[in-house]
């Protein structure tokens, strides 16, 4: 499947920014060398002559060989005096031409006719932030979190005291986040975030989300129903994209509110497809859910169950929920 024309419109505009910032750049360079150093000026000038030179010597009959080579052996000098007076300057640029994103197609988005490598990264990059625009993760880190809204006492239901459980528990997150690696056999497992509405686990996702991407990585970060929906759609036609290929390929896929989804046969076989084909490239996956074990095979069946299960690295969350907390914390004020 290909991409909507909203991805295109986005991805093209910003190769269009990319070239106009490489070209106001370069301008910029050589208005202020050449306003400090004349010689520069007089530099490309010479090498402007260059051409000429060229086919008079071949008008001139002669040799044409070695004076071609002697035209050429004086352009290489000359970019080279060019460089070292940039250099002077502070500058690493080697002369005025613009220094474009990507050197291959000057951030056109095509090479000898066909996509270049960068207009696809750029197009994968664009969907994937589409993808995840209802989730504020540059809103969201580990140093918001709060560990004052879980209780500091023994609780036998827990068997640990939750402030100290969910100490280790954002630690880990936070470790998990920092060594995140994605599609090798060594690279980061799944997770499994269970426990209690408003526990901390939307929270606790996003935070891993937001330090994988600026790690580098791509996260897709979605509550459950809307990422299948929007497969759905796809599939039957109804509307562009191919969320599928994203969300199986994607270093990190986030499924959230995992378990509220509306259940059919098409969401059923497409969770499936996700899960064992991520765990089969080694693309880790982060499932958050109020579901117990028992619960989760009930709804989804053995076949999703067991791969969870066997596969993910289980995070119980406890406490209070801390949105209740935040409420009467604003009523008091």
């Amino acid at each position: 499947m290909g991409y909507s024309r909203e991805v295109y419109d986005a991805a093209e505009a910003e190769l269009v920014r990319r070239r106009e910032a490489a070209r106001s750049r370069a301008a910029a360079l050589r208005e202020r060398v050449t306003a400090r150093v004349p010689r520069a000026r007089e530099i490309e000038q010479e090498m402007a002559y260059s051409a000429i030179a060229v086919a008079r010597a071949v008008l001139d009959g002669g040799d044409v060989d070695a004076a071609v080579s002697t035209i050429r052996e004086n352009n290489l000098a000359l970019q080279a005096e060019l460089a070292s007076l940039i250099a002077g300057e502070g500058e690493s640029a080697p002369n005025f031409e613009p220094r474009y994103t990507c050197p291959l197609c000057e951030d056109t988005g095509y090479l000898h006719g066909r996509r270049c490598d960068c207009l696809t990264t750029l197009l994968r990059e664009e969907a994937c932030r589409q993808l995840s625009l209802a989730s504020p993760l540059r809103l969201t880190s580990f140093g918001s979190l709060r560990l004052d809204y879980y209780p500091n006492t023994f609780d036998p239901r827990v068997g640990a005291v939750p402030q100290e459980k969910m100490e280790a528990i954002f630690r880990y997150c936070h470790c998990y986040a920092e060594d995140f690696q994605s599609g090798a056999a060594d690279g980061s497992g799944s997770l499994l975030l269970t426990g209690p509405t408003g526990t901390g686990k939307t929270h606790v996702s996003l935070a891993i989300a937001h330090r994988v991407v600026e790690r580098g990585f791509g996260a897709i970060y979605g509550p459950v129903q809307s990422l299948l929906h929007r497969m759905e759609r796809e599939h039957f036609g109804r509307a562009e994209g191919n969320t599928e290929e994203l969300l199986t390929s994607c270093d990190l896929l986030i499924l959230d509110d995992f378990g509220t989804e509306f259940l059919s046969p098409f969401y059923l076989s497409s969770l499936y497809t996700l899960i064992n084909t991520r765990m089969l490239e080694a693309r880790p996956t982060l499932i958050s859910t109020n579901l117990g074990r028992e619960d989760m095979l009930e709804r989804y069946g053995e076949q999703i169950t067991s791969r969870i299960i066997g596969t993910y690295i289980p995070l119980a969350f406890c406490g209070q929920d801390i949105r209740q907390l935040k409420l009467r914390e604003r009523i008091r004020r």
